[in-house]
């Protein structure tokens, strides 16, 4: 796009439409969408339009829905539409306001002709207009993407992939060595395929990773040349270290994208203010985890560097760390479903961040892990909250009547150290508790 114009939602729309109706089966809809290279099905009933994504579809399957059922009885939702003559800001505003992932796309006679997604508009941005030259290591959220070794079973894994673009990264040794994407659990549910064999037989090889010292504009044009929604973020071994979501890139791109658009301040002056808005929500949207609701790595690694410079210019008190870890929580998915599990997570988070104090910062750490970062609080202070919180948790029930305990490592920072020798210290301690028998608290034994 020109660096100075914003392009109309005509020139960049899905011209392709698969039209459906409602006496279909999800079965026939979603060969109609895998003959056409589609990743929707559209219903027109009158004067409404409706959709059917992949994204629904796999949600469908996942909650049991039988791909014999009719359209009507799976999740379609009405579609609003927007002018093709419109343009790209105010489609993202309709997106914005109606929590929609699609658009409809019109004519002067208000037919269907087109759609446009949040995924399109990102994707006709020229990263070279947005994009200085600061380096993904610059930026990349420290959010790790769900990896697997090759001998997996595909059936125990394929419900990390619920939406289209979900996926798995197989690894060997931190190597990224191939790829499992929702298209082969469609492929598997729609041909009654068997998911037993391991991820090697499914996978997809070679895998396309994102170095970390690649700049921004780089990476945003690997993106492009591949149509990915995210990058595969790698150190100089190899070794993947993190993901870059598109609208990770994107937050940060808002700010070059708002100076282009500053020039044209007659069109799009209340649309400034706009962007500025989403791109602080976007911000804070890379600070959280998704399911518990509570900070995720990055946020964490943000509040351990603030601790650590406040220790080195002002010799205040130190601080200490918490780590942890829900016992035996794979017999809970197991036992009970993911969906028990994800609750019991959701609770542990809910309770973590009731017990903590507005100086602290809890975040989930990664699966069944928790961290807590406790402000000016000694080793034997942080031991009593750990006991504390471990006792709140045993005694109470989760959903399903279950019972539930943790294991804590604690440790307290020394001045001077760098933050991974300080997180392994703890994380050995963590797994003394653990081999120790569990539902217990375990100190560093450096202090």
């Amino acid at each position: 796009m020109n660096a100075l114009t914003l392009p109309t939602i005509g020139t960049i729309a899905q011209r392709t439409l698969v039209k459906g109706n409602f006496t279909m089966t999800v079965r026939i809809a979603a060969e109609l969408m895998r003959q056409h290279d589609v990743n929707s099905l559209l219903i027109e009933d009158g004067v409404q339009r409706f959709i059917f994504s992949i994204d629904e579809l796999l949600e469908f399957l996942h909650q049991g829905g039988s791909a014999n059922s009719l359209l009507r009885e799976a999740p379609v939702h009405l579609i609003a539409c927007i002018e093709e003559g419109s343009k790209v800001n105010h489609a993202l505003e309709l997106l914005e306001h109606t929590g929609q992932r699609y658009l409809g796309v019109i004519n002067h006679a208000a037919d269907l002709v087109g759609l446009i997604s949040r995924h399109d508009i990102l994707h006709s941005i020229d990263p070279a207009a947005l994009m200085e030259r600061r380096v993904v290591g610059d930026i990349f959220a420290r959010k790790m993407p769900v990896m697997f070794t090759a001998d997996w079973i595909l059936e125990d894994v394929m419900h990390h992939l619920r939406k289209w673009d979900d996926s798995i990264v197989v690894v060997d040794a931190g190597r990224a060595i191939g790829l499992i994407t929702p298209q082969h659990v469609f492929d598997v549910m729609m041909q009654e395929q068997s998911a037993q064999h391991p991820l090697a037989h499914y996978m997809v090889s070679p895998v396309i990773t994102t170095p970390i010292n690649f700049t921004l504009q780089q990476a945003m044009e690997q993106m492009h040349e591949h149509l990915l929604n995210q990058a595969i973020v790698v150190d100089q071994q190899q070794r993947v270290v993190g993901l870059v979501s598109q609208s990770e890139m994107i937050g940060y791109a808002y700010g070059s994208w708002i100076n282009i658009m500053q020039s044209q301040a007659a069109e799009l002056h209340a649309l400034i203010a706009s962007l500025q808005q989403k791109a602080s929500g976007l911000e804070l949207l890379t600070l959280k985890d998704d399911l518990t609701g509570l900070g995720n790595r990055r946020q964490f690694h943000q509040q351990m560097s603030a601790e650590m410079e406040r220790m080195r210019r002002y010799h205040a008190k130190p601080f200490s760390l918490v780590m942890f870890d829900v016992d035996h929580f794979k017999k809970v998915n197991d036992h009970h479903g993911h969906l028990v599990g994800d609750a019991a997570l959701r609770r542990m988070g809910a309770e973590l961040n009731g017990f903590t104090r507005a100086t602290d910062t809890a975040c989930r750490w990664g699966g069944e892990e928790f961290a807590v970062l406790l402000s000016s609080t000694s080793l034997e202070a942080a031991a009593i909250f750990a006991t504390r919180f471990k006792t709140l948790i045993q005694n109470l029930e989760f959903p399903n009547g279950l019972k539930i305990t943790v294991s804590a490592g604690v440790g307290e920072y020394v001045l001077g150290e760098s933050e991974n020798l300080f997180f392994e210290r703890v994380d050995q301690a963590l797994y003394r508790a653990k081999d120790k028998g569990r539902n217990c608290v375990e100190l560093d034994e450096r202090q």
